[in-house]
């Protein structure tokens, strides 16, 4: 699926020449030319990037990024004719993760894009891969790998490293304090109440201290999962866990890790991971 980019400048001109830059290289762009325009779209539409200019009629780029930030965490550019520092920092201050200023060619933009949209896509790669680190089955029958049974699961290792190759990326996924303050509040709820089946999504929200809204698109950008789906595979990781112990029994732990009727566990853990817990405690123990 092509990347979705929103691309905000009140000079026509400048977003025809990103327009065309852009879906050059296979994304779908959408214009706006006002500040108003512009939070109105992000609000209707899901966007994987937004390229947003400052200086906008009705309201500025700055006022767009700061509300923006108060219900997604969709990675904005900022565009700018000023070549003073102050604004530049003012423009990351407010919530922005790039900034570039005005004159620059549209190769210099397009590729800034793609290296934000590979950090985004490394950042969740790193989140499903070291938080949510669950075996497979694979093709031979051997337990590898990350579970990828998500629609929403993103780039594999061998993408992030050849990113790395290529030099596209850094090697360590660039997040912001706020992301891992979320991402670390959000793990440790989750490890307070592993044993809660009543859990729902909305008792996150609620000790988060965000609205609905925020909390899933900001989770949504920082794994690649929905709530539900997060939620699962946090289960299914304390359950990999616990199986491997050796200590428990299946009954035990589908109650450990919140799901209350054994048989629905069993179905999730097969789903999750290629093989019933039972299946998996043999394999892995040798039983």
């Amino acid at each position: 699926m092509a990347y979705q980019i929103l691309v905000v400048d009140d000079e026509k001109l400048i977003v025809k020449g990103i327009k065309f830059s852009l879906e050059q290289d296979g994304m779908e762009v959408t214009a706006a030319y006002d500040g108003e325009e512009a939070l109105q779209n992000i609000k209707e539409k899901n966007f994987d990037l937004v390229v947003l200019d400052v200086m906008l009629p009705k309201m500025d780029g700055l006022e767009v990024c700061q509300q923006t930030r108060e219900f997604s965490q969709v990675p904005i550019i900022m565009v700018t004719a000023k070549g003073e520092d102050m604004d530049k920092i003012m423009g990351l201050e407010y919530g922005a993760d790039d900034y570039i200023t005005k004159p620059f060619s549209a190769t210099y933009l397009q590729a800034r894009v793609e290296n934000l949209l590979s950090q985004r896509k490394k950042l969740q790669s790193f989140y499903r891969e070291n938080l949510l680190n669950i075996p497979v089955v694979d093709s031979n029958g051997s337990l590898s790998g990350v579970s990828t049974t998500s629609e929403t699961a993103v780039g594999s290792t061998s993408e992030v490293q050849k990113n790395d190759v290529d030099g596209q990326v850094p090697e360590v996924p660039v997040m912001s304090p706020n992301d891992r303050k979320f991402m670390d509040k959000l793990v440790e709820l989750m490890e307070k109440n592993m044993d809660n089946g009543e859990l729902v999504v909305d008792d996150l929200v609620s000790e988060l201290a965000v609205s609905r809204s925020v909390f899933f698109k900001k989770l949504k950008t920082l794994t690649g999962l929905a709530p539900i789906e997060f939620i699962k595979e946090m289960r299914m990781k304390r359950a990999v866990q616990l199986i491997e112990t050796g200590e428990f029994n299946m009954t035990q732990i589908s109650y450990m890790v919140g799901i209350n009727d054994p048989r629905y566990f069993s179905k999730c853990f097969k789903a999750q991971v290629g093989m019933t817990p039972t299946e998996y405690r043999d394999k892995k123990l040798g039983k």
